[in-house]
């Protein structure tokens, strides 16, 4: 038995790894995919510059197009296969198969890049940049080496040894068999990372000799027109009239990353050939492999959990069934609640915009820009001032349901109608408070006017504006605690009311020491899901005042909300969203504390 589970133990631990190892593979392999995509598509802008036309056509001069095809393979420097077509006909290569003519007429239909045969193909376009008249190819370089190569074969006999040493072991063991699967899953990022680099500086060489050879070819004076002109053979890159070393450096500019090189275009003329490097955006592949690595320990802890269920065979079914009805629930909160808030974790900690190319790490930055933002204050004023309804609704929801605590149809037919509020739309009711808070044709003020006052502008003026806002809340959330509290007071026991009576109690005196104290439990429940309610607050605010005037109803997820998807800083929304979970939490244990010791539960 013990024999069976180490071996079960290690073959899952192995095979976690090896998924690792083989999802770094694969994202080494399309990073060379890109690479040859983007040398191919380089090769084809070198060749359309330099090659000359027949006279007074756009169609390129055979023999030239033969010589400069050729010259490209022969570049110092250059690494990788590549092949020109003219037509389904080899140039470079000319006993190598004839580009099969169905594929030719796709490039020419759909002009999109094309593989074939471990090969990326891209249409070689005329002069005019109208029709393909042939192809460029370039071999994708194999990278085999990236799954079971030397150290890949070696940690993955690691972690199977570990697997298999750990499977019948206590608990406390398993956690050297993740901490040996997060090594595994970190070693092959790093072997992401350093093909993902591999990658950006194989075509960072090729196309810098491109750009070299084709300067060499054409005389043309001028660094900018020079740049604008070799700008084809660098898509997606940046060509900066610059000096110095033909090494390819990393460096960072405001923040982002780049991956740099020097093309020499003649005696003192260079050009820096500037990309962002691929491995700028590997991050999730951490996730990936980490993730696929950690399955091996999680496998080995399965195995361990039914070989102890064996024993207790009902203890067993009963814990399936129970996982089995939490399943659907489970995933459902994993989904859309934990990945989430994962996922706004890691926006926290990076620079994320969509109109950005790369989104770097930045640490706590975030977070210090938050901190000194004037209006991030402002929404935390505003929110906190505009919780303080929270405790007006609940004594006027209290008032209510002891006033309609009977069973009769007035009573009931009160309730309907104090209750409707928080069942209708939050949208239709901020609209029609936004009616009846008109300046000029507004209930509340035709009211002022009859008594000869002054109109007030109850939105736009930034005294009353919070205040609007508040008391349309407090009639949205009064209907909902007033049914809490009319529970709570059902579940009094009468006797203990008929007792105070007997006693000599009065109607003030059976409420504050009988009824309000056994009420406790629902108070405490009311405040804390209405404080919470009203540090989210965003649909009344967005609707009613959009965060205006000056904002005065600027409120904490209001500004999420803009910093979001009006400013689209994802990583400064993200941090403020963290640091309102972190207000809620605070506020919620600070009220269990003062308030729940003295709670008393019957």
């Amino acid at each position: 038995m013990m024999l069976g589970r180490r071996i079960a133990g290690a073959a899952v631990m192995g095979v976690a790894g090896l998924a690792a190892l083989i999802a770094a593979g694969i994202a080494t392999h399309r990073a060379e995919i890109a690479t040859a995509q983007r040398s191919a598509r380089s090769a084809a802008a070198y060749l359309a510059l330099v090659t000359p036309t027949e006279p007074h056509t756009s169609t390129y001069q055979l023999v030239q197009l033969l010589a400069q095809a050729r010259g490209i393979g022969t570049l110092p420097g250059w690494v990788g296969v590549v092949e020109v077509y003219h037509g389904t006909a080899p140039l470079v290569h000319a006993t190598a198969t004839p580009l099969p003519q169905a594929t030719f007429d796709e490039l020419r239909e759909r002009e999109v890049p094309l593989r074939s045969s471990g090969e990326v193909i891209v249409p070689l376009k005329d002069k005019d940049d109208w029709d393909a008249v042939g192809a460029v190819a370039v071999r994708v370089v194999a990278t085999n080496d990236a799954v079971l190569g030397g150290w890949g074969f070696v940690l993955v006999l690691v972690l199977a040894a570990a697997g298999a040493v750990v499977a019948g072991l206590r608990r406390s063991a398993l956690a050297a068999g993740v901490l040996g699967a997060v090594l595994v899953g970190a070693a092959a990022y790093s072997r992401v990372v350093a093909g993902e680099a591999a990658a950006t500086d194989r075509w960072l060489s090729r196309t810098r000799l491109l750009l070299a050879e084709a300067s060499s070819r054409l005389y043309w004076t001028g660094a900018v027109t020079t740049a604008q002109r070799l700008a084809p053979l660098a898509r997606g890159a940046e060509i900066l009239p610059d000096s110095g070393s033909t090494e390819i450096r990393r460096i960072v500019v405001n923040g982002v990353p780049r991956a740099q090189v020097m093309a020499a275009l003649g005696p003192g003329r260079w050009l820096t050939l500037s990309v962002l490097p691929r491995e700028a955006n590997a991050g999730g592949w951490l996730v990936i492999t980490v993730g696929l690595a950690l399955l091996g320990p999680i496998g080995v802890w399965l195995i361990e959990w039914l070989a102890r269920a064996r024993a207790h065979p009902r203890s067993f079914h009963e814990t399936l069934t129970a996982w089995g009805f939490l399943a659907p629930a489970s995933l459902h909160l994993a989904a859309f609640s934990l990945v989430p808030m994962l996922f706004a974790l890691y926006l926290s900690v990076h620079r994320w915009s969509p109109l950005e190319p790369v989104q770097p790490f930045v640490g706590l930055d975030n977070f210090a820009t938050l901190a000194h933002d004037p209006l991030v204050w402002v929404s935390v004023r505003n929110t906190l001032l505009y919780t303080l309804h929270v405790p007006v609704a609940m004594a006027i929801a209290l008032t209510i349901a002891l006033l309609l605590r009977g069973r009769t149809n007035g009573a009931m037919l009160g309730r309907l109608v104090f209750f409707l509020p928080y069942a209708s739309s939050v949208v239709a009711v901020a609209l029609v408070w936004q009616w009846l808070y008109h300046p000029e044709f507004g209930l509340f003020n035709w009211v002022v006017r009859s008594f000869g006052w002054e109109p007030v502008d109850w939105l736009g003026d930034p005294r009353t504006a919070l205040l609007a806002v508040m008391i349309v809340s407090v009639w949205l959330q009064v209907g909902y605690q007033m049914l809490l509290f009319l529970a709570g007071l059902q579940a009094i026991p009468q006797d203990y009311v008929d007792a105070a009576r007997v006693d000599g109690a009065n109607a003030w005196q059976r409420f504050w020491h009988v009824t309000f104290p056994l009420l406790r439990p629902v108070t405490l429940f009311v405040l804390v899901t209405g404080i919470i309610a009203s540090f989210q607050v965003f649909t009344l605010v967005y609707i009613l005042t959009g965060g205006g005037p000056l904002h005065a109803t600027d409120m904490i997820v209001f500004r999420i909300y803009q910093m979001a998807w009006e400013f689209l800083q994802f990583g400064g929304a993200s941090a403020l969203s963290l640091v309102l979970f972190v207000l809620l939490f605070a506020a919620t244990w600070i009220q269990f504390r003062l308030l729940g010791r003295r709670v008393e539960y019957v």
